[in-house]
């Protein structure tokens, strides 16, 4: 009987209890602050391993090409509803930012019009956000008879947001067309962790700079 009894208070305090472990979610829109600088400071990590091969003050023309996101200019209205009008807006902020690291190599960014010696080609091969969350307490509580709810319990929560950037350079002649090379694939990571103990002590950790 003891027993059953304590098996039976087990079960009740587990469900009663336990949370639950997502390991990830869609990111959410509008991006918050923390996003936007996961996102732009992970390029920048990357960029730290940025390297080419080309001779010094080469000139070139950079593009960019990557799979599109939920943020890609999507014509909203009219006949061309649904058709994709240029890359997104994610992509150009790649693009602007690599070829400021190029230039920051010694290499001189120039348009088409100007016929330069090289084509950089930025292939994106991913760039975005990861959420996860764990927690431990007792979920907010709605009664449908009586009519009362109950906030969460937070025993231990912690939320976690990391930020990805993978790319790599294909570098052209640019009269003939020919591939020269291509760059290592450079990968940029950066990290915000928020965690709550005991209802209402929090802390963060992360390392972008100057967090908001």
């Amino acid at each position: 009987m003891r027993r059953s009894l304590s098996v039976g208070l087990f079960l009740v305090s587990a469900i009663v209890f336990c949370g639950c472990t997502l390991e990830q979610e869609f990111s959410r829109t509008p991006r918050t602050a923390v996003e936007q600088l996961l996102l732009t400071q992970s390029v920048e990590h990357a960029l730290h391993n940025l390297t080419a091969f080309l001779p010094e003050h080469s000139t070139m023309h950079v593009d960019i090409t990557g799979l599109q996101t939920d943020r890609a200019n999507f014509n909203l209205l009219g006949d061309q509803r649904g058709i994709l009008h240029g890359p997104s807006a994610d992509l150009l902020l790649v693009r602007d930012a690599v070829a400021t690291g190029l230039g920051r190599l010694g290499y001189r960014i120039d348009s088409r019009d100007t016929q330069p010696l090289y084509h950089a080609r930025i292939v994106v091969e991913a760039f975005g956000t990861t959420q996860g969350l764990t927690f431990f307490g007792m979920p907010p509580v709605q009664s449908v008879i009586i009519p009362f709810s109950l906030p969460a319990l937070t025993l231990y929560k912690a939320e976690g947001q990391k930020g990805y950037t993978r790319l790599h350079i294909d570098f052209f002649e640019y009269q003939s067309g020919k591939h020269v090379g291509s760059s290592p694939t450079i990968i940029g990571r950066t990290y915000y962790n928020q965690y709550t103990l005991l209802f209402f002590w929090t802390w963060q950790t992360t390392d972008l700079v100057a967090p908001p």
